[in-house]
C-alpha cells in the first residue's frame, strides 16, 4: 500500500479498532520500506525536503552523542535505527496528524516515538550555532548589497519581527490579542530568508517590543553593538519597534505623511517583507509549527520550533526549495504593521531619520 501525502490524513485508532483498521495498521508497519521505494519527487512531496537534505543528517545524527549507542528501552528491545528516528521526526514536523497515527505508521509505541522526537530535536538544537549565526566580515557586505538591490535601502543587515506559535494552554500569560494561547518566536533574517538570530518561548501576551528587550539579542546590543552592526548597519522592523540606532521602523500615521514619507514607508515595507516570507515558508513547510495541540511540554515545543528553524536554514543553504502560496497583502496588514501600538518614544536623531534624509538626497524618495 503506497502512502504519499495521505500518510497524515486524520486517521484515528482506539482500543475498539475494526478489522479494517487493524489491517491498515499491519500495512503501515513496513512504512520504512515504503519510504525507501519513493522516487525523489515522491520523497520531497511527502517530507517537504529532498532526500539529499535529510540523508546526510541521518549519518551525522547516528554518529552524535544524542543517538543511543545501545538499547535504552530495556527488556531486550531492539533500538530504533537512526534513519527511522530522523524520518519520524521529519514526518511529525511537516504534518498535522495525531501522534498516535505517527507512531502507528512507524510501527512503534507512542512513548518510544515521543522519545525519538525529543532526541532528534535536542540534536538539531545543538546544531543551532552552526546554522543560525550572526553575519560577520565579508558576509555583512554581501547581505547589505542584496537588501540594497531590492529597493535601494543601504546598510540593512536584516529584518526583525515576531510570530505566534499556537499552543495548548490555559495560562493567562500565554493568551494573545488574537484570543489564542501562544508562545512567540522572534527572528532576524537576512536577504535570503535565513534566520541569523532567533528567540523562542516568551508568552503570547507580550508585545514585540517587550519580547525584544527580554531577548539575548538586546543584551548583546548593549555590550557588543559595534560587532553586531559594523559600518552603521541596522535592522528593519515594523512599527511595533521604536526607532533607534540599530532598528529602523516605518513612520507612523501613514495617511498623514507627505509623499516622501509615504514613499519611504513603501520601500521600507517592501524590503522588510522578507521576514514575513520567511515565517510563511517556515510554517508552510513545517506545518506542525502552526499549532501544537497534543504536546503540553513547553520546553519540548520550544526545541521543536528551534529545530524547524535550523532545518529551514539548512534547506536554504542546500537550495532545497519549497513553494508556498503567497497571501496577498491586505489593507488590514498594512495598518497592523504601521499601527501606533508601541508605548516607547522614538529616540531623537535616530537611524531612521538619518536614512530618510540620505534617501532624499539621493532622489530615491
Amino acid at each position: 500500500m503506497r502512502f504519499k501525502q495521505k500518510f497524515f490524513s486524520k486517521m484515528s485508532f482506539d482500543n475498539n479498532s475494526t478489522s479494517e483498521e487493524e489491517t491498515l495498521l499491519i500495512s503501515v508497519s513496513n512504512f520504512m520500506q515504503t519510504i525507501e521505494a519513493y522516487s525523489d519527487s515522491e520523497f520531497q512531496s511527502s517530507f517537504k525536503m529532498k532526500r539529499s537534505t535529510l540523508d546526510p543528517l541521518i549519518v551525522k545524527y547516528a554518529l552524535s552523542s544524542f543517538y543511543p549507542s545501545h538499547s535504552s528501552h530495556g527488556g531486550g528491545k531492539q533500538k530504533i535505527e537512526a534513519k527511522k528516528e530522523v524520518y519520524l521526526f521529519a514526518c511529525y514536523l511537516t504534518s498535522t496528524g495525531t501522534f498516535n497515527d505517527l507512531a502507528n505508521m512507524f510501527g512503534i509505541v507512542k512513548s518510544t516515538a515521543w522519545a525519538a522526537v525529543g532526541r532528534v530535536s535536542n540534536w538539531l538544537v545543538s546544531l543551532g550555532p552552526e546554522y543560525i549565526k550572526w553575519p560577520q566580515g565579508d558576509v555583512v557586505d554581501q547581505i547589505c548589497s542584496k537588501f540594497e538591490s531590492k529597493h535601494q535601502i543601504p546598510g540593512v543587515i536584516g529584518a526583525i519581527d515576531c510570530t505566534h506559535i499556537t499552543i495548548g494552554s490555559n495560562k493567562e500569560c500565554f493568551y494573545n490579542r488574537k484570543l489564542k494561547f501562544s508562545i512567540i518566536l522572534q527572528a532576524v533574517v537576512d536577504a535570503d530568508m535565513k534566520f541569523i538570530d532567533i528567540c523562542c518561548g516568551e508568552p503570547g501576551s507580550l508585545d514585540d517590543g517587550t519580547v525584544l528587550r527580554k531577548s539575548m539579542l538586546y543584551q548583546k546590543v548593549q555590550t557588543i553593538y559595534n560587532r553586531l552592526f559594523p559600518s552603521n548597519t541596522f535592522l528593519l522592523g515594523d512599527s511595533a519597534y521604536a526607532a533607534s540606532d540599530w532598528i529602523v521602523p516605518p513612520f507612523k500615521n501613514y495617511y498623514q505623511l507627505n509623499d516622501q514619507g509615504r514613499h519611504f514607508n513603501d520601500i521600507h515595507n517592501s524590503t522588510r517583507m522578507v521576514i514575513e516570507h520567511a515565517f510563511r515558508l517556515l510554517k508552510g513547510r513545517f506545518k506542525r509549527i502552526n499549532k501544537f495541540t497534543e504536546q503540553r511540554n513547553l520546553n519540548l515545543v520550544k526545541k521543536i520550533v528551534v529545530s524547524a528553524c535550523v532545518l529551514h536554514n539548512l534547506c536554504i543553504l542546500k537550495d532545497d526549495n519549497f513553494t508556498i502560496d503567497e497571501e496577498p497583502t491586505t489593507v488590514e496588514d498594512i495598518l497592523e504593521h504601521n499601527s501606533d501600538n508601541n508605548v516607547e518614544l522614538d529616540l531623537p536623531d535616530n537611524r531612521r531619520d538619518r536614512l530618510f534624509w540620505e534617501l532624499c538626497e539621493k532622489n530615491i524618495i
